[in-house]
């Protein structure tokens, strides 16, 4: 199989995963190609020192290839490579929504897997679900994902809570770090230092659960001192419904996944 790879597709996302490949010396700049229609992506793709290919060039040169468009976009990109006359050739797909067999029909010469991957990747602390009805290349997809992050194989049926979760994730972690930061400088913290505080306090939180490896609710339990400030600030998050706002979150990221789907069907 060819050791080139490719990415159809140059946006953030997709170049996130490139470069994490090469800093992790999975592959060699000189081993990845891209195609990418927008003329200003073009330009800085080619300031950078990435090759650029058209996409028929680039399925049939590559054994893999990230399919890094659009959802509303897979199905008229698909159909163009009808008749590039490849061998069954890997292709992944990180479009939200998107189901496998909505692949398939749309061009039944590939092999066809999904990932779920999050914006984290650009700075190599990605959380990315994948997803193949072939195990050894699912396994082959995650090995690449790792790369940027960490990856797990799930059934293609959790692809959409996994979008819920992490794939949308990050976007509330942002709300809530933003808002901490608020808090600070409404109590009189300057702008700079409350924005400080409020990230270290969040990654720092998230190291003690990966760490240790605790339930979140003994690591909180054991910064509730009997009486103290920080459960009476749990009590006024809990009276104001920050539980159900997250599932009332996720529950929303599910049902436009959903909806996505039937419109890409």
């Amino acid at each position: 199989m060819s050791r080139k790879i490719g990415f159809i597709g140059g946006g953030m996302m997709a170049m996130a995963i490139a470069d994490g490949l090469v800093q992790q010396r999975k592959f060699s700049k000189d081993q990845i190609m891209i195609s990418e229609t927008y003329p200003p992506r073009r330009e800085y793709l080619l300031e950078n020192g990435w090759e650029l290919v058209e996409t028929e060039k680039l399925v049939r040169e590559c054994g893999l290839a990230f399919l890094a468009v659009k959802p509303h976009d897979v199905s008229k990109v698909l159909k163009s490579l009808s008749d590039v006359g490849t061998t069954k050739a890997d292709l992944v797909s990180i479009a939200a929504g998107v189901t496998l067999s909505t692949l398939q029909s749309c061009n039944p010469q590939f092999n066809y897997v999904r990932v779920m991957p999050n914006t984290p990747c650009l700075v190599n602390c990605g959380a990315s679900a994948v997803s193949a009805d072939d195990p050894e290349l699912a396994e082959k997809v995650r090995d690449i994902m790792s790369a940027v992050g960490i990856a797990v194989t799930v059934p293609e049926s959790q692809i959409d809570a996994v979008t819920c979760i992490s794939g949308s994730g990050p976007a509330y972690g942002y709300v809530f770090i933003e808002t901490l930061a608020d808090a600070g400088v409404m109590k009189g913290l300057s702008r700079e230092t409350a924005k400080a505080l409020a990230i270290q306090t969040v990654l720092g939180a998230a190291q003690m659960v990966k760490q240790t490896q605790d339930h979140p609710a003994q690591l909180r339990n054991n910064v509730e001192s009997p009486g103290g400030t920080t459960i009476a600030a749990v009590r006024a998050l809990e009276k104001s419904g920050f539980r159900d706002a997250v599932y009332s979150a996720v529950e929303a990221c599910h049902d436009k996944v959903k909806e996505m789907g039937k419109q890409n069907m």
